[in-house]
């Protein structure tokens, strides 16, 4: 069978839109010139929790220059998890895999009462001396501080879109499965992290067996991860776990369960929020419409959707555009690939490949003054980030020009 080959077109547009694939943000720096960027820090006063909580809030890269709401993700043991999250968080949304998100980083002040959902009593693994821990059980009590005063705080503050994903290890995994059970309306998705299902005899794997056996429907997107060298209380207890979730799945649930690498306990957390992420945002690099069933209106209305379910400034991967229209262009429908593409540059306006086809497009189609316009912004964001295609895009203004004079 003869080999397809790439239109030049498409290689050209793959090689444009790579080469702006790297311009960076700039992040702002204090007097001393140490690089700021992971947020701010606020103290709240729980009345509910009785004590000062600390909460850093990271805010995605533009929101100061934006109107639009965003999702949010609330993460538990927050100073210990966010510089990596905000790490990983930026990449995935610059590469369109995730919509862009507020982090809410939770700092930890009693993980062992905090966290844990009910008392625990003698000869409870990891006590000391086998005399229990004395303050467990009080993931009831920080549940209520969620969703009674912090959620409220960092709606009230800022722009939020109504998706909300709990992220949590360990301790913090446990706690992020009572509280899918405990109040499943509170956060869309979840993150859980090699939760430690082992408290007080498994009752969370206990307690699934009955919860998602009354679950007709549940609209959630949920992410079981662990490193593939954790061990004991963790690896069998959440294989167990899942297996009640294979078992009894309640209609319209997205779920995966994954081991990573050879991975220990604490080492996982960077891979397992990065597969996470991507997971839960997974719809973002489908696009459900075949050449056969493409029509403008469809793909317009899916575009809709994701930002109706995520926030204004979702967009997929650059690569699920150009793949998209340059099957339409390959098939000579001009006026849709153009669709496609003008979606595309309001998604990636510093991609000048994108808005090099798009205005070669306006050309084909007879829209002279629509390639002139499209060249010129092309040629703004070339000079701006010093790209060097300032020269070319003239020439090909000045023969336009030319061209809609004759």
């Amino acid at each position: 069978m003869k080999a397809r080959t790439l239109p030049f077109l498409f290689i050209a547009l793959i090689s444009n839109h790579f080469s702006c694939g790297q311009l960076a943000a700039n992040i702002p720096v204090n007097e001393n010139n140490q690089l700021l960027g992971l947020g701010t820090r606020y103290m709240l006063n729980s009345d509910i929790l009785d004590e000062e909580r600390p909460v850093i809030i990271s805010l995605p890269q533009g929101y100061e220059e934006t109107k639009a709401h965003y999702s949010v993700l609330y993460l538990l043991d927050g100073l210990a998890n966010i510089k990596h999250t905000i790490a990983t968080a930026e990449l995935l949304a610059e590469t369109g895999l995730i919509s862009p998100l507020i982090i809410v980083g939770i700092e930890s002040l009693d993980r062992a009462k905090d966290f844990t959902p009910s008392r625990a009593g003698e000869n409870t693994y990891g006590a000391a001396g086998g005399a229990g821990i004395p303050q467990s059980g009080g993931a009831p009590l920080f549940l209520k501080f969620l969703e009674d005063e912090l959620i409220p705080f960092v709606e009230e503050k800022y722009r939020t879109h109504p998706f909300r994903i709990l992220e949590g290890h360990s301790f913090g995994g446990l706690f992020a499965t009572f509280a899918l059970m405990e109040n499943p309306d509170l956060f869309d998705a979840f993150i859980i992290q090699a939760p430690a299902l082992w408290w007080n005899n498994e009752e969370m794997i206990l307690r699934a067996e009955r919860f998602f056996k009354s679950e007709g429907t549940l609209h959630k997107t949920i992410y079981f991860g662990i490193g593939g060298d954790d061990g004991w209380g963790m690896k069998q207890e959440l294989k167990r776990f899942t297996e009640v979730v294979k078992v009894t799945p309640p209609g319209a649930l997205r779920w995966k369960f994954e081991e990573v690498g050879d991975e220990d306990h604490n080492q996982s957390r960077l891979l397992l929020n990065y597969n996470g992420l991507r997971f839960i945002f997974s719809d973002l690099k489908k696009a459900n419409l075949s050449l056969e069933d493409f029509t403008k209106e469809k793909f317009i209305e899916q575009e809709q959707d994701l930002l109706n379910r995520y926030g204004e400034l979702t967009r997929r991967p650059a690569m699920e555009y150009i793949k998209l229209y340059s099957r339409l262009h390959e098939a000579g429908r001009i006026a849709e690939a153009i669709v496609v593409l003008k979606r595309a540059t309001e998604a990636y306006p510093t991609y000048v490949g994108l808005l090099t086809s798009l205005a070669q497009l306006y050309e084909k189609s007879g829209q002279i003054d629509l390639a002139i316009s499209t060249f010129e912004k092309a040629t703004e964001i070339s000079k701006k980030y010093k790209m060097g295609y300032e020269e070319s895009y003239a020439k090909a203004i000045e023969r336009l020009r030319t061209k809609a004079d004759q």
